[in-house]
C-alpha cells in the first residue's frame, strides 16, 4: 500500500472517528462526567482530564482498532506523546510487561474479540496501577471480563453510524455539506456508509458533488449486491445432492425465526461449503439469502489478505464482520476460506503472522452468535487447508458439500441461462438442451455460463439468433471466426480423421450401437486440441468385466485404426498425447483396477492388490499389460471386420472435419 493511499485511508478514518468521539464527549457532558470550564470547548475539556488524570478510557466502537484514533486525536490536540499499542496481534508481543503502564507515554489495548490472548487478571492488575493513560477498544464493553471493566475511569461509546452522522463527516472531509440536488428518491442508503466508501474520492481529488456522486453510488450498488433479490432461488438450481437438504432446512429456519417463531439460538449460524471450482458454491449461498430474505454480504479470506500488513489484514476481517453486523439479518459468506491457513500444515516461515490471523477469526466467530442474527458461511475448494479449529462445534461446524451437477441438472441450468434469451426471442428453434446437458457432463454450471455467453456472443456477430451450432461450438471450444486457426497439412488431418474413426466405429459396434456418440470432430479447439469424440456419459453405478473390457478396447480404438490403415510400423504418438488425460493413460487407469481393485481379472482373483507389500506390483503391471495387448488385438480384429465403415467415416471427416452421433448412426445403418 503506498503511503499516499495509507494517508487518504488515515484521513477518513479519523474524520469518521472525530465525529462519533464528538458525540460520546457530549453524552460523557450530559451525564455530568466530563466538566468543561466556562469558555472551553468538548474536545479540550477530554485532552484536559486524560492529561490530569491518566485514566482508563474504555472506547467502544465498530471501527477496527478505532480506539488507536482515539489516543491520535489526544496526542494531536494535547501535549500527550503518541500513544504505543499494547496487544500481541498488532505488536507481536505475547506478554505484558508492567513497565509499560508505569511511564508517562499513553497505551491503547485493543480488545476487539481477541482478549483470550491476553491474561485478563494480571491485565486488569497492571491497569489498576498504571501511571498513563490508557485507551481500551472493544466493539462492546459487556464482552470484556469484569476484572477489566472494574478498572475503566470513563466509558465512551462511539454511535454506530446513521445519515446524519454520515452526513458530518462527508462535510468535515469535502469543505462542504452534502448537496442536496444529488438526490431524487428516498436516501435510506446513508445509514449504511461505511468510512471506506470515503477514501476513493479523497484520493482522487474529488469536490463535494462528485464525491457525493460517487459515495451514493458505491453505496446503492454494494446494498444491491447484499439484497439477492435478482439472482437464482433454490428452486431454480438443480445437481445439489445432499446441500439442497441441508440449505432448504436453514432457509426454513431462518424465516421462522425472523418471524420470531423459533430462538435464534436454534439456527444453524456457521457453515462450511466444499466443492469443485465452479460448482455454485457461491450461488447456492446468495440463494439461501434470497428464499430466507436476509441481506448477503461477501468477503474473501485472499481479498483480506491483499489488505496489507498485519494490523491492515485483521481490520479487514473485522469490517467484514461488522458490515454484516449492521442489518437486522444477514448472511456473511466467506469466500477462499482456505487463505486463512492451516496450523497444522504451516512452515515456520510466515507462521506467527498466520496463527495471529486464525485466532482472530476464531475469536470472531466465537462471538458473532450472541451478539447479532448473523449466519456465516465459509467455502473451499480444499477442504484440507482449512484449520481444524475453524469446524468446531459452535464455528463453521456444519460442512456442506456441492457435488459435480448430474446431466439432468445439466440440463435445468441450461434452461435457465437460456431463459432470459428465450423471452427475448434470442433463441432459434433448433436448440437441444439434452444434447448440450450431454456433451457438458463433467463440467460445471459455472462453464454452463460460461458457454450460453459465449454462443450469444458469436450470434451476435452474425446478427441473427443463438443456435444450437453455437452453444456445441462453445462447448467444443472451437476457435472464434477470425481466429487464427492451426495450420494442418492433409497428411495430419488424414491421420487425425482415422484415428477418430477408430474411436467412433468402436462405439458403433459396441452393446450401445453408438447410441451414446454425440459429437465427432477433427477441427482444432481453443484449447490447443485437435481431434474430439463426445459421447453421453455412462451413468451405470456398477460395470461387469465385459463393460470394462468395452470401455478399454473403445479408448485403444484409434491407435487400433491407425493400425489397420497404416500397417503395424506407421502407428503415431496419438494416443499418448496429453498426458494423464490420454487414451493410453486412461485404458491403464481402467485395466489397473479391473485387475488390482475391482476382482475382476481374468482368473478370477479377488486379492486387492494395492492392498499387497510393493513387490506384487510388477506382477499387477505384468497382468495389466497383458490384458491391454489382448483387448488390443481384439479391437484391430474388430475394426478390420468393418474396414469399409472405417474409411468412410475417416473420409467424411477429412471432408467435413465434424460429424454428428445421429450422421455416424446413419452411415453404420447404410453400410
Amino acid at each position: 500500500m503506498s503511503a499516499d493511499k495509507r494517508n487518504f485511508d488515515y484521513q477518513a478514518n479519523l474524520a469518521w472517528i472525530r465525529v462519533g468521539l464528538s458525540r460520546a464527549l457530549d453524552r460523557a457532558i450530559a451525564d455530568g462526567v466530563l466538566k468543561p470550564a466556562e469558555g472551553e470547548s468538548v474536545a479540550a475539556a477530554f485532552v484536559r482530564y486524560i492529561e490530569r488524570h491518566r485514566p482508563v478510557v474504555l472506547v467502544e466502537t465498530r471501527l477496527p482498532f478505532g480506539e488507536i484514533l482515539v489516543a491520535e486525536i489526544v496526542h494531536q490536540l494535547g501535549s500527550l506523546p503518541r500513544a504505543k499499542p499494547m496487544i500481541s496481534l498488532l505488536t507481536g508481543d505475547t506478554e505484558l510487561k508492567e513497565e509499560v503502564f508505569q511511564s508517562s507515554e499513553p497505551v491503547v489495548v485493543s480488545m476487539h474479540d481477541s482478549g483470550i490472548q491476553l491474561n485478563d487478571a494480571d491485565l486488569g492488575r497492571q491497569l489498576a496501577g498504571a501511571r498513563c493513560p490508557v485507551f481500551i477498544g472493544c466493539s462492546s464493553q459487556w464482552d470484556l471480563p469484569d476484572t477489566l471493566r472494574r478498572t475503566v475511569d470513563l466509558a465512551l461509546s462511539l454511535p454506530n453510524a446513521d445519515e446524519q452522522y454520515f452526513l458530518q463527516v462527508f462535510e468535515a472531509l469535502f469543505d462542504a455539506p452534502f448537496p442536496d440536488d444529488i438526490e431524487t428518491g428516498p436516501a435510506t442508503w446513508r445509514d449504511f456508509v461505511l468510512p471506506t466508501d470515503l477514501q476513493q474520492p479523497l484520493r482522487l481529488g474529488f469536490d463535494a458533488s462528485a464525491a457525493a456522486g460517487y459515495i451514493r453510488t458505491r453505496v446503492k450498488e454494494r446494498l444491491a449486491r447484499q439484497s439477492p433479490e435478482s439472482g437464482p432461488s433454490l428452486a431454480d438450481l438443480h445437481g445439489l445432492g445432499e446441500a439442497r437438504a441441508f440449505a432448504e432446512d436453514l432457509v426454513h429456519d431462518l424465516r421462522v425465526a425472523l418471524d420470531g417463531r423459533l430462538d435464534w439460538d436454534e439456527v444453524d449460524r456457521g457453515m462450511l461449503m466444499v466443492g469443485p471450482p465452479g460448482t455454485g458454491k457461491t450461488t447456492l449461498a446468495r440463494a439461501i439469502a434470497k428464499d430466507s430474505g436476509v441481506k448477503f454480504v461477501v468477503a474473501s479470506a485472499t481479498d483480506w489478505q491483499a489488505a496489507g500488513h498485519l494490523y491492515l489484514h485483521l481490520a479487514a476481517i473485522r469490517a467484514s464482520f461488522d458490515e454484516a453486523r449492521r442489518y437486522p439479518a444477514a448472511i456473511l459468506f466467506i469466500d477462499e476460506i482456505d487463505a486463512v491457513g492451516n496450523r497444522d500444515l504451516l512452515g515456520p516461515t510466515g507462521r506467527g503472522y498466520q496463527t495471529q490471523v486464525i485466532n482472530y477469526l476464531l475469536e470472531l466467530l466465537d462471538g458473532f452468535h450472541r451478539r447479532s442474527r448473523l449466519v456465516v458461511i465459509g467455502a473451499t475448494n480444499y477442504e484440507e487447508a482449512i484449520d481444524p479449529a475453524l469446524r468446531r462445534a459452535g464455528r463453521l461446524d456444519r460442512t456442506v458439500r456441492v457435488p459435480y451437477p448430474t446431466v439432468r441438472a445439466l440440463n435445468y441450468i441450461f434452461e435457465f441461462h437460456l431463459r432470459d434469451y428465450a423471452e427475448l426471442g434470442r433463441l432459434a428453434a433448433d436448440i437441444d438442451i439434452a444434447e448440450l446437458a450431454g456433451l457438458s457432463f463433467g463440467l460445471t454450471g459455472a462453464d454452463v455460463e460460461l458457454f450460453v455467453r459465449g454462443a450469444a456472443r458469436r450470434a451476435r456477430k452474425r446478427r441473427e439468433r443463438i443456435c444450437q451450432e453455437d452453444l456445441i461450438a462453445e462447448v467444443l471450444r472451437r476457435p472464434r471466426a477470425g481466429a487464427g486457426r492451426t495450420s494442418i497439412s492433409p497428411g495430419t488431418l488424414r491421420r487425425l480423421a482415422v484415428h477418430e474413426a477408430g474411436h467412433a466405429l468402436a462405439r458403433l459396434q459396441s452393446r450401445s450401437n453408438g447410441q451414446d456418440i454425440a459429437y465427432v470432430s477433427v477441427a482444432p479447439r481453443s484449447d490447443g486440441r485437435i481431434g474430439f469424440t463426445a459421447a453421453m456419459p455412462d451413468q451405470r453405478t456398477s460395470l461387469t468385466r465385459d463393460d470394462f473390457l468395452e470401455k478399454i478396447g473403445v479408448m485403444l480404438a484409434g491407435r487400433a485404426a491407425e493400425e489397420v490403415i497404416y500397417g503395424e510400423d506407421g502407428v503415431s504418438d496419438l494416443s499418448g498425447q496429453y498426458g494423464s488425460q490420454s487414451d493410453l493413460a486412461r485404458a491403464t487407469r481402467l485395466a489397473t483396477m479391473l485387475n488390482g481393485s475391482a476382482g475382476l481379472g481374468p482368473d478370477g482373483e479377488l486379492t486387492w492388490w494395492p492392498a499387497l507389500a510393493g513387490a506384487i506390483d510388477t506382477a499387477l503391471d505384468r497382468r495389466v499389460d497383458s490384458e491391454l495387448a489382448s483387448i488390443y488385438q481384439a479391437v484391430v480384429a474388430a475394426l478390420n471386420r468393418d474396414r469399409a465403415l472405417l474409411d468412410a467415416i475417416a473420409a467424411a471427416l477429412v471432408e467435413r472435419q465434424e460429424l454428428t452421433g445421429e450422421e455416424l448412426r446413419g452411415m453404420a445403418n447404410s453400410n
